[in-house]
């Protein structure tokens, strides 16, 4: 009777421990430790290849676990990461600056999205709460913007339908600028002279990117500047960095910039960060570009097309950019004040319209 009933506890323990096991067949382990909030975190991350019998209903085609271990924590997650069609989540690191992140990536017709989303520890959950992306476009030129919100508490199940990452992809429309940044590789006079790129404003604070050479600009290799009427100030070329946007389109979206330096640490400059950063800086305002407009570009007096001049622009002219005015409905620039070097006239201190820096354009009225 001993033996049976010692028999029968050695089948039920085994049931029960094979019953935890949350995979057989894994794939891909990969084995991570962090310390967060000062305590020390072991995470295992591996695909899961068995075989399940509803396999139409699963999040992911090749669904993925998520173990993480610690003192007085010990959680497996399911349906957080996996690989599904044009859809792919993993737990990993965020490049070699060494903090825990969900990476999730997802593909379409005119951009990759790629997203890095830093893990938080507290109250005995997984949280998010940031959200840094990567569009690249078809034109090879990547967007990168953050989002912050309310913390999101990752749970097992994370990515049932409708939930988890697909649900906190937030879709800004302030890309546009790079459909049209197509500067023409081929021209020996943009071989070895720098230009820089508008991306955004805050107010009176612009935001632009800098090639020192169409091989950057092939490259995506830039560094941000940030300028006001009179000065600008350069971020370190190695330091990643991200405009913050909030849920509003247009220009409004934007409210400041993260910094991702070179050792991992995140840091948010919002309007009145960046203007200190400008107070201090001694770099007078020097920002250029080249006509991309493929035919005449008119010369104004002032930002209305009623105030025409004779003097005109060709394709790949340098200007040098004083200031710009934003559509007030949208993201577009309608008018930049630029200044130039003519044979002719000497400096000339003009209007032009905000699409001149594109290849091509529709000629718009007041």
């Amino acid at each position: 009777m001993k033996k049976m009933f010692l028999l029968l506890l050695l089948i039920t323990i085994s049931t029960v421990c094979h019953a935890k096991e949350p995979c057989t067949n894994k794939t891909f382990v990969k084995n991570y430790q962090f310390n967060i909030n000062s305590q020390p975190y072991k995470f295992t991350s591996y695909l899961c290849e068995d075989k399940d019998e509803d396999e139409d209903d699963d999040v992911f085609l090749t669904p993925g676990i998520l173990e993480i271990h610690g003192k007085n924590f010990n959680k497996t997650y399911k349906n957080v990461i996996g690989l599904g069609g044009y859809r792919y989540s993993t737990f990993t690191q965020w490049n070699d600056k060494h903090i825990p992140i969900f990476y999730y990536t997802i593909t379409s017709s005119e951009y990759d999205t790629e997203a890095y989303m830093p893990i938080i520890i507290k109250d005995n959950n997984v949280m998010i709460n940031c959200i840094y992306f990567n569009k690249s476009f078809k034109n090879s030129m990547k967007f990168n913007y953050s989002y912050c919100g309310n913390l999101q508490i990752v749970e097992d199940g994370f990515g049932d339908v409708e939930v988890g990452f697909d649900k906190l992809i937030r879709d800004f429309y302030l890309e546009a600028i790079y459909y049209f940044s197509d500067f023409a590789k081929n021209k020996e006079s943009l071989q070895y002279k720098k230009f820089d790129v508008f991306i955004g404003k805050i107010d009176g604070i612009s935001f632009y990117r800098r090639y020192s050479s169409i091989k950057d600009y092939e490259l995506n290799k830039y560094t941000i500047v940030i300028v006001n009427k009179e000065k600008e100030y350069r971020f370190k070329p190695e330091d990643e960095v991200y405009q913050r946007i909030v849920d509003r389109s247009g220009s409004q979206a934007i409210i400041g910039l993260d910094i991702v330096d070179s050792k991992g640490n995140i840091k948010f400059y919002n309007k009145k960060a960046l203007s200190a950063l400008l107070n201090k800086s001694t770099i007078k305002r020097n920002i250029t570009s080249y006509i991309q407009y493929d035919e005449k570009t008119k010369l104004y007096n002032k930002p209305s097309h009623r105030s025409a001049t004779d003097m005109y622009l060709v394709q790949h002219d340098s200007v040098t950019i004083l200031d710009e005015i934003l559509h007030k409905s949208n993201r577009y620039v309608d008018w930049y004040k630029i200044s130039y070097n003519s044979e002719k006239h000497g400096k000339i201190i003009k209007w032009i319209e905000g699409d001149s820096f594109f290849p091509m354009r529709e000629i718009s009225s007041d």
